[in-house]
């Protein structure tokens, strides 16, 4: 009876450690996509609390900036030797400007009134996106630059919610040529070693960009919006109302302020009419 036997191939320790970087890679490449993903619904999210709030919140300040910086006038003219009246004055132009520049875009047409709350559908869609096409995950550099320009448009679709966009891309990315895979070489594992350092790279500048959003005064705006919205509470348009009982009240010291200076520039014109 003939004996067989089957040759089994045994890996050199470059192969072995191939395989091992292959899977380290593997694993830090989900959670690179799922910390992007992160960073994108987040920065999304806060760009259209920011719009929101202008719109809302905002306009009003604007208004009531306004305001401030025509008491602050009136009471620099009343008072023209005042230098702190004076400073201030000039303060409140200043504030009334920028206030005036921030609100100037918002417009009624690109005012959602929906919070930015992407559904699990796109954010799987998103998800496989990225993992396929990100720049960080790219074999050369060439391949790099048209990853980078690809999921910039990845990112504007789902910044607009735009399932069908997501799809589009997606079936325009598996049907290219720079979907297919090349033959592995001696070379891979050196790729591969680069490949992870640049990957957690990325990781680690990604973690810190969430950190500073987080630590933004308007992330915890979002937050003190997120835990009264169940209560059916609606922030944005408490403060909103806050601001129109402060207009109100600027308007009245506006008017008095009106008043007094009209008195003040009568009593003026008798002086003078007096003197001569």
């Amino acid at each position: 009876m003939k004996q067989s036997y089957s040759l089994i191939k045994q890996l050199t320790p470059e192969e072995i450690e191939l395989e091992k970087k292959r899977a380290e890679l593997s694993l830090l490449e989900d959670e690179l996509v799922l910390k992007e993903l992160d960073l994108t619904t987040l920065q999304v999210g806060l760009e259209d609390l920011r719009r929101r709030y202008l719109h809302i919140v905002g306009v009003k300040l604007a208004k009531l900036d306004g305001i401030e910086a025509q008491i602050a006038e009136i009471i620099a003219r009343l008072e023209p030797e005042n230098e702190e009246v004076q400073k201030k004055a000039e303060r409140s132009r200043s504030q009334a400007q920028e206030s005036a520049n921030a609100t100037a875009s918002i417009t009624e047409e690109e005012y959602e009134t929906k919070p930015f709350r992407p559904s699990e559908d796109i954010k799987k869609l998103y998800h496989d996106l990225a993992k396929k096409v990100h720049p960080d995950l790219a074999p050369d550099e060439k391949s790099r630059k048209r990853r980078h320009r690809f999921m910039q448009d990845v990112n504007e679709a789902y910044a607009a919610g735009d399932v069908e966009r997501l799809r589009s891309l997606l079936n325009e990315w598996e049907s290219s040529p720079a979907s297919v895979s090349g033959e592995w070489t001696g070379a891979e594992l050196i790729r591969i070693i680069r490949q992870l350092a640049r990957v957690r790279n990325r990781i680690e500048v990604i973690s810190k960009e969430i950190e500073k959003l987080k630590d933004s005064e308007l992330y915890k705006l979002k937050l003190k919006i997120d835990e009264t919205q169940e209560d059916g509470k609606d922030i944005l348009s408490q403060m909103a109302a806050e601001v129109d009982g402060q207009i109100e009240d600027a308007n009245t010291r506006l008017k008095n302020i009106h008043q007094r200076m009209e008195t003040t520039e009568r009593n003026r014109t008798k002086q003078k009419n007096s003197k001569g």
